[in-house]
């Protein structure tokens, strides 16, 4: 395994007058050059797993180590790079990039997608056989920019059969057929062929047909496919395919329909975050830069043809995402370059892999090209507030006395209400702001009458399987849902009548604001949206109980999580965008008192039986003299290094991930949400601080709803 340390490496950089850098010193970091077919070529490491201070590069198991799929996408990265600065540097990046694309190619034009570094083709797997799907799209977009800079028969030859070999199967997938467009037009523009010409006009003329128009309140979205609704983040490149269009054929329908598509979409994933897809459910996680590559890019080049500021303001506060203008407010992109691997409901993947980082370093570029004050918006984000949409997954309403029960599988969340004949369902929404909501429902019904009330009450039949738009209404802090007949209740999504994002433009406020009942989009001065108020921290008194020189502590009424379960009753410890998760067997501990390494702690099962931390602060009285704190604590998705204040004392902890060698409460399996047992061994792991106390303690938690507590005992 390849290990990368910091190290003296060529760090280019774009022109110098610029706020943001483009580094790639990490994406060069991936680079590997080894022997195909006897010449050799550079390819770029599909992973790269953070290991604190070093990336560990990594193979895609059973596809390979580097493929087109990502090296094409260096090759456009470099030759753009080459555009806007004129560094040959990035020119000879991409030539060397070439090479590997170019010997992936088969004689009838065609790409195969991954191989090894030991010079192994992966010539059969699903994601790599030879095609001209994907992969060899890439391949066509990408040598296709580099040509109009470097003349080489080599690439020229590689083009014409890419281009015969797409014509012959020409994309039916939306995502895919903007790929060809922009393929295209790198094409036209390179050999001015009429004939390409014609197919340009055919393919994008065609690509307008994605255009979903089923939808009142999503609009904007373009579909994977013309019959049925699929929208994905990570293959939204619909707007960038027009305006390469328009640049082409002058023919103004094709900007007017991206500057719409942009228009709609942008104050929504500005307000509600990079959504990973909309098809049979609302997917929010994980945020990608793949995603956000496909909107910043298409702004960028339309505030470049038009010179409307808009859409330089799209583009800046979208790229903010990799700056800290997210909602976590965690940087997305490391120190050198490191495009990070996805941002999750309460996490972040720190991984930094060649797609992640190509997308990252793509977005960065482009928004380089804006003028300084956008840039100082990319770079020091002062995000004032937002207001998005909001999932409601069914299985969390409260269901009373009706005949359901909780499903899981490729629903929302991962688990849905399978209702039997007639329900009637409750939701409380503390964190909503009253006012009026455009309302989707997402499930398979079957000619189910839905009732929603709240201030007002919606009625409307529906049958089929997807996503439904019910109506307008009025929410203050609840609402109910009655549905007759037995159906399959996924989510409930909620759009309020404006939706969009206030920030600090150097001293002055300004909102970007999309009103779904004029179908229009403003950006306006002053605060339109502000941050929801999140709820400070609690404190508990709780009481303890005494076993020989410990002091055991009663956390009931702390716990706000369920980390053990069963099939029958599951758990829910690492998925906190959902309502069920992989969770702790319960039948393999008994609730009570459970000694491990010689330390005794109250373990709970059979409700709630964990803390996630949230800044709670615990407080406990008559504890007498003691010198020592056992915690017993896991958390989910990476290891934490967390800090616990005590009595006023500031102690760091470093959390393990409860499948990373627990040493405290081990278990040899755990439940995924299925049900079914994944054979890991997990559990948790028992951790001491050295304290001098007397008589009370007093514990802050931190803010970090990935480390739970599950018990306490004091010495």
């Amino acid at each position: 395994m390849k290990k990368f340390l910091v190290g003296v490496f060529l760090i280019l950089h774009l022109v110098s007058f610029s706020a943001i850098t483009f580094d790639n010193t990490h994406l060069e970091r991936l680079g590997q050059k080894f022997l195909l077919e006897g010449e050799e070529v550079k390819g770029y490491w599909v992973y790269a797993d953070n290991k604190g201070d070093y990336f560990e590069v990594t193979t895609a198991q059973g596809e390979g180590d580097t493929c087109v799929d990502d090296v094409a996408r260096v090759v456009l990265l470099y030759s753009e790079a080459y555009e806007v600065t004129k560094d040959v540097s990035y020119l000879e990046l991409a030539k060397e990039a070439a090479k590997f694309v170019l010997k992936m190619q088969t004689s009838d034009g065609e790409f195969y997608n991954f191989a090894w570094v030991d010079g192994t083709v992966n010539k059969h797997g699903i994601t790599s056989e030879k095609s001209s799907s994907w992969w060899a799209l890439r391949a066509f977009v990408g040598l296709s920019k580099l040509a109009q800079f470097y003349s080489d028969e080599k690439i020229t030859s590689s083009l014409k059969r890419a281009y015969s070999a797409i014509k012959r199967k020409p994309p039916i997938a939306g995502d895919q057929l903007s790929l060809y467009v922009i393929g295209l037009s790198n094409y036209y523009k390179l050999t001015k062929d009429e004939n390409v010409k014609k197919d340009l006009e055919k393919y994008s003329m065609e690509l307008t047909r994605y255009e979903w128009t089923g939808f009142s309140y999503l609009k904007g979205f373009f579909s994977v496919y013309q019959d049925r609704f699929l929208w994905n983040g990570w293959g939204n490149h619909y707007a960038e395919a027009l305006v390469e269009a328009y640049k082409v054929l002058g023919d103004s329908k094709f900007i007017e329909l991206a500057k719409r598509s942009l228009d709609n979409q942008i104050p929504l994933l500005l307000s509600t975050g990079l959504i990973y897809s909309v098809g049979n459910y609302v997917k929010l996680y994980p945020e990608l830069a793949y995603a956000l590559e496909c909107v910043v890019v298409p702004s960028v080049k339309i505030f470049e043809i038009t010179g409307d500021e808009k859409y330089a303001y799209f583009a800046s506060l979208l790229s903010s995402w990799l700056f800290g203008g997210n909602r976590l407010g965690v940087r997305m992109l490391g120190v050198n370059g490191e495009g990070y691997d996805g941002l999750e409901y309460m996490h972040y993947n720190r991984n930094a892999g060649a797609e992640s980082t190509i997308c990252s370093l793509r977005s960065v570029l482009y928004v380089m090209k804006l003028p300084e004050k956008f840039q100082m918006l990319v770079e020091n984000p002062d995000i004032l507030g937002r207001q998005g949409l909001l999932v409601v997954e069914a299985e969390t309403f409260d269901v009373g006395i009706s005949d359901v029960r909780i499903i899981t599988g490729d629903y929302g969340g991962g688990a849905a209400l399978k209702i039997n004949e007639k329900a009637r369902l409750k939701k409380a929404l503390d964190n909503i702001k009253p006012g009026k909501y455009y309302v989707l429902i997402s499930g398979v019904f079957s000619n189910n009458a839905i009732t929603i009330s709240a201030a007002n009450q919606l009625k409307k039949n529906i049958s089929g399987s997807g996503i439904f738009e019910i109506g307008e209404i009025e929410i203050e802090n609840s609402l109910s849902l009655s549905i007759t007949n037995t159906c399959t209740l996924d989510q409930l999504v909620l759009i309020p009548e404006y939706v969009g994002v206030s920030f600090k433009d150097g001293e002055t406020e300004k909102s970007i604001v999309y009103s779904l009942k004029d179908k229009k989009t403003q950006v306006t001065e002053g605060l339109v949206f502000e941050k929801s108020e999140k709820r400070s921290s609690y404190e508990v008194d709780v009481k303890f109980s005494q076993i020989k020189e410990f002091r055991v502590i009663d956390l009931k009424d702390v716990f706000n999580n369920d980390g053990f379960g069963t099939p029958q009753k599951p758990g829910n410890f690492d998925n906190l965008g959902g309502a069920i998760g992989a969770y702790l067997p319960e039948s393999e501990v008994n609730e009570g008192i459970t000694v491990i390494k010689d330390i005794p702690f109250y373990i709970a099962t059979s409700s709630l039986d964990n803390i996630r931390c949230g800044g709670q602060v615990i407080k406990v009285n008559g504890l007498g003299n003691y010198s020592t704190i056992y915690i017993l604590a896991a958390a989910n998705h990476g290891d934490y290094k967390t800090e616990l204040n005590m009595n006023g004392q500031r102690y760091v902890v470093h959390v393990k991930d409860w499948c990373n060698d627990p040493e405290g409460l081990v278990f040899d399996y755990r439940y995924i949400a299925s049900g079914e047992k994944q054979f890991i061994r997990c559990g948790l792991n028992l951790y001491s601080v050295s304290v001098q106390g007397f008589d009370f303690l007093e514990i802050t938690l931190p803010m970090e709803m990935n480390v739970h507590i599950f018990a306490i005992t004091v010495k």
